[in-house]
C-alpha cells in the first residue's frame, strides 16, 4: 500500500497526528447544525403581539427576532423610545450609574449591534444617537431572560460540545467496526510502522501490537468493535437536559416507557414551571412597556398555545364520535 516514508511525516504536529483530515470540518459541520437547531427553538418559543405601528422599524429591521436573540445571548434587553422617530426598539445596554435598595441598577444606555466605541464617528447618524441616549426606569424597559437575568448561550454551547463529542465518538467507532487495521510491529520496523500510522491515520483509525513479524503487512482482522447503545441514551439524555433547562418538554426515549403515570406528571410540570418563569418575566415587562409608552404589547407561549390547541382538537374529536353513536 506504501513503498517509501512521507515526505517530513515525523515533522507532523500531534494536533495533524490525532486530528487526520476531515475531522475538524465534521466536527464544524456538526456543531453548527446541533447549535442552530436549539437556538432555532429556544428563540421560537415566544411569540410577541405588537398593537402599534411605532414597533415597526425594530420588527422589519430585526426581521423579528431582536427581543429573543438578546435574551439568549445576554440574558437581558431593554426597549426604549427613540425620540426622533418615536419609534420603540429593544436592544443589549451597559449599566451606568448606581443602584436602588433593591440592588437594581439605576441608569443605562442602548448598545447598538456592532457598536464599537474605538470606530466612534465612523457609524451613522441613526447608530450614534441611539448609542447617546441615555435611560433609566422612568423611560425604559428591561426585559429578562429569566428571574435571574442570565443568557442560555454558555450553557448551550457547553451542552452541543458534549454532544459533538458523542457523535464523533460514534463515528470513530464505525470507522474502527468497518475498518480495523492491525500491525505486527518489531524495532527494526518501527519507523516504517509509524510513517504507515500517519499515512492511513488520514483516512481511518489504526491499532499497533506487539505481536512478533518482520514485515509491516496491514491484515483485515474482526476486532469485534461494537458501537454501544448506550452512546446514542447518552445523546438522548444530554439533549433533553439541554431543552429542559429552557422549559422544553422533553423526555429521553429510553426513559417513555419506564415512568409511571405519576413521574410523567411530575416532570411536566417541573419543565411548565420553568417555562412559566421565563414567560412571566416577558410578561412583566411587556406590562411595563404598555404602560409607559401606551401602546400595546403581548407575548405568547408557543408550547402551551399548541398543548391547548392539541386538547381542544382531541375534545372535538371525541364530541364529533359521540354526536354520531
Amino acid at each position: 500500500m506504501m513503498a517509501s516514508k512521507l515526505n517530513k511525516s515525523w515533522e507532523k504536529t500531534r494536533e495533524e497526528v490525532h486530528s487526520p483530515v476531515g475531522v475538524a470540518q465534521l466536527k464544524s459541520s456538526v456543531k453548527t447544525g446541533l447549535f442552530t437547531k436549539y437556538c432555532g427553538l429556544i428563540e421560537s418559543m415566544f411569540r410577541y403581539e405588537y398593537g402599534s405601528d411605532r414597533f415597526d422599524d425594530m420588527r422589519v429591521m430585526s426581521q423579528d427576532t431582536a427581543p429573543e436573540k438578546f435574551l439568549f445571548r445576554n440574558g437581558e434587553c431593554v426597549w426604549f423610545n427613540d425620540e426622533k422617530t418615536n419609534q420603540i426598539h429593544v436592544l443589549p445596554f451597559v449599566v451606568e450609574g448606581g443602584i436602588n435598595i433593591y440592588g437594581r441598577p439605576t441608569a443605562w444606555y442602548p448598545v447598538p449591534v456592532g457598536y464599537s466605541d474605538d470606530k466612534r464617528g465612523t457609524y451613522s447618524d441613526e447608530v450614534e444617537r441611539i448609542r447617546q441616549t441615555r435611560l433609566t426606569a422612568l423611560d425604559s424597559v428591561i426585559m429578562r431572560n429569566n428571574m435571574f437575568g442570565k443568557g442560555d448561550f454558555d450553557y448551550v454551547d457547553n451542552m452541543v460540545n458534549e454532544l459533538v463529542d458523542n457523535v464523533l465518538t460514534m463515528n470513530q467507532l464505525q470507522l474502527l467496526a468497518s475498518m480495523p487495521y492491525i500491525f505486527n510491529v518489531t524495532e527494526d520496523n518501527l519507523l516504517t510502522a509509524k510513517n504507515f500510522y500517519l499515512a492511513v491515520s488520514e483516512h481511518m483509525p489504526v491499532i499497533f501490537t506487539n505481536a512478533l513479524g518482520d514485515k509491516v503487512i496491514p491484515a483485515i482482522e474482526k476486532t469485534d468493535v461494537k458501537i454501544d447503545p448506550a452512546l446514542f441514551e447518552l445523546f438522548d439524555r444530554f439533549e433533553c437536559q439541554l431543552l429542559e433547562a429552557v422549559g422544553f418538554p422533553c423526555v429521553p426515549i429510553t426513559k417513555r416507557a419506564q415512568q409511571s403515570v405519576n413521574e410523567v406528571e411530575s416532570h411536566e410540570e417541573m419543565v411548565f414551571t420553568k417555562r412559566q418563569e421565563r414567560l412571566h418575566m416577558r410578561e412583566l415587562a411587556c406590562e411595563r412597556i404598555s404602560e409607559i409608552f401606551g401602546v400595546n404589547i403581548t407575548v405568547h407561549s408557543i408550547i402551551d398555545e399548541e398543548f391547548v390547541k392539541y386538547n381542544e382538537n382531541d375534545v372535538q374529536e371525541e364530541v364529533t364520535e359521540d354526536d354520531v353513536q
